[in-house]
């Protein structure tokens, strides 16, 4: 069962599933759109034309959508997450797809079901501590099959000083712009600015993944440099 943070985390997520897309948008300057197209594009690469894919954590299901067309009718993707707001949204643009309701460390599917596994700007949200972070990698570990390929997309935290100072400024900035505009959602913004300022380097979380089981880590960093994309194998 999923523990008070958890059920917290889903609970602000409820609150703003409306507005989440156009956060995002105003976030990266509409940037997001173009990471999840690139990133959906390098999953195609490394799977089978009729890959099984879950999108873990698919919120409002923006990057399923990515993954459909970048790997074709062949695939069978099915998305998790544990916000029920957000999977009705996901349910609406994704029509014919299957989403279940579910906590990242506790999937319902059996060992080895999965070709691919794919996390879209969420896995900062797993990271409550340490511990609960690598509890989830590991599950969505079991859940791929041997050989099976592990996509992470999220923003990370540049290496480049003058690069992380602005991103902290900027960050700031928005999210107290989204305040404003609506007070009543002040805690779950505040939240999404914390997770997005407190998240690992692109080469902290490859060696967490190393630390999960995976092997090969590996990743890639995407303009302006504040955001990467990482695969693994399991």
């Amino acid at each position: 069962m999923p523990s008070k943070p958890e059920l917290a985390i889903a609970g602000f997520y409820d609150g703003i599933y409306l507005f989440y897309g156009a956060a995002n948008s105003l976030l990266t300057f509409g940037l997001d759109r173009r990471w999840r197209a690139l990133a959906a594009a390098i999953a195609a690469r490394g799977v089978p034309a009729k890959a099984r894919v879950l999108d873990a954590c698919c919120g409002t299901g923006d990057f399923s959508l990515a993954l459909k067309k970048a790997l074709g009718p062949g695939a069978e993707i099915a998305g998790a997450d544990l916000s029920a707001a957000m999977l009705s949204s996901a349910r609406e643009k994704n029509a014919g797809m299957k989403f279940v309701l579910a906590e990242a460390k506790e999937l319902p599917f059996p060992d080895g079901s999965f070709d691919l596994v794919t996390i879209s700007f969420a896995t900062r949200n797993l990271n409550i501590d340490k511990q609960r972070l690598l509890a989830a990698l590991r599950e969505f570990r079991r859940v791929l099959k041997p050989g099976g390929l592990f996509l992470n997309l999220e923003t990370t935290r540049p290496e480049n000083p003058a690069l992380w100072f602005l991103m902290r400024t900027y960050v700031r900035s928005v999210i107290g712009l989204l305040n404003l505009l609506s007070p009543k959602s002040r805690a779950s913004y505040s939240f999404l600015k914390h997770t997005m300022l407190n998240f690992y380097s692109a080469r902290e979380f490859s060696a967490l993944l190393a630390e999960a089981g995976f092997s090969g880590p590996s990743y890639k960093t995407l303009c302006p440099g504040a955001v990467a994309v990482h695969t693994a194998r399991c």
